[in-house]
């Protein structure tokens, strides 16, 4: 069985007007990037791009939908789920993207899995709702819904149940040797 990988590349915001033309009329900020090389696939004037993979992606004018393997990784945040709608303005801006199956999210040592995501691009929030559960180090929790926002190391859980797991052992217990009994 032949298995087809596609990658999109999307962007996240793009670089402000006032950002690109300096008022003292000297080199923009972007033309040092330009070294680097433009993407093949991205306008040069666009940053913080949204890197998705899938076994297949079906693109119209405003969205487009991934299935099969999807895998979502922006700044600091890895995201997986079996179907993604990804939704852009032109040229092909995201915005917003909708997870639905088997999510799971990873950010640093946070992480929140459930049946349904939707990530809002430009403020880095992510809702997890369906079942959702999520883990901050050793802490555990589910609930109705859970939100983290990239860049902080804020979680939020509605309707919550916390489990507090202890860190673990830095020693090793003790071990009885084999043969010997008093």
């Amino acid at each position: 069985m032949i298995e087809f990988l596609v990658m999109a590349f999307f962007v996240a915001q793009p670089v402000p007007a006032a950002a690109a033309a300096p008022a003292d009329g000297g080199t923009p900020p972007a033309a040092d990037a330009g070294a680097r090389g433009p993407s093949p696939l991205a306008p040069a004037d666009l940053k913080e791009p949204v890197q998705i993979k899938a076994d297949l992606i079906t693109g119209e004018k405003n969205q487009a939908i991934l299935t099969g393997n999807v895998k979502a990784t922006h700044r600091t945040l890895d995201l997986r789920c079996d179907k993604m709608i990804a939704y852009y303005t032109q040229p092909r801006v995201v915005t917003r993207v909708v997870c639905t199956g088997g999510v799971q999210a990873q950010d640093g040592d946070r992480m929140a899995r459930g049946e349904r995501a939707e990530y809002e691009v430009p403020t880095g929030v992510l809702v997890v709702t369906g079942s959702p559960e999520a883990r901050q180090g050793t802490t555990y929790m589910r609930g109705t819904k859970v939100r983290l926002t990239l860049g902080s190391e804020r979680l939020e859980v509605e309707n919550a149940v916390i489990i507090f797991e202890p860190p673990p052992s830095s020693s090793p217990a003790p071990r009885r040797k084999k043969g010997t009994s008093k």
